[in-house]
C-alpha cells in the first residue's frame, strides 16, 4: 500500500478508500477469507496496473478463442514462468478426439499467438 500511495501521491487511507475496497469490505455475504483474498488481489492489481492489463487481455484472447468447456486454459499468477498450461477433460475417446482437434483449430488463430507475444513479453498490454 505504501509504494502504491507513494506513487500516486496519496495518503494509505486514499488508496483504501476505492469503490471496490469499500464494496468488498462491506459484502455482508463475503466471509472473512474471501475479503482478504479480494483485497490483497486488487493491491497487487493497483501495484502492477501494467501486470494486470496484460493478465486481463490474455484471459481476453482466451475467452475469445471460444474453447468448448472440456478445454482450460490457464496462465500462472503473475505470469509466474511465461507459459500457458492446457487441460482437456475426457471422457471417451471420442470426446478426447473432438478436444484435440478443437484445441488444433485454435491453434491457427491469431489470438493463440497474440497470447505467446503477450508471455513473451513482446506485446503491450
Amino acid at each position: 500500500m505504501e509504494e502504491i500511495a507513494l506513487r500516486d501521491g496519496v495518503g494509505l487511507c486514499e488508496v483504501l478508500k476505492g469503490e471496490l475496497f469499500v464494496n468488498t469490505l462491506s459484502d455482508p455475504r463475503l466471509g472473512r477469507n474471501d475479503k482478504l483474498k479480494r483485497v490483497k488481489e486488487e493491491l497487487r492489481r493497483l501495484r502492477f496496473p501494467r501486470l494486470s492489463r496484460i493478465e486481463d487481455e490474455i484471459q481476453r484472447k482466451i475467452r475469445k478463442l471460444k474453447l468448448g468447456p472440456r478445454i482450460r486454459m490457464t496462465v500462472p499468477p503473475s505470469l509466474e514462468g511465461g507459459a500457458l498450461a492446457v487441460q482437456i477433460k475426457a471422457a471417451s475417446h471420442e470426446e478426447l478426439k473432438h478436444s484435440v482437434q478443437e484445441l488444433a483449430g485454435a491453434l491457427e488463430k491469431k489470438e493463440m499467438e497474440e497470447i505467446f507475444l503477450f508471455l513473451r513479453g513482446e506485446a503491450e498490454g
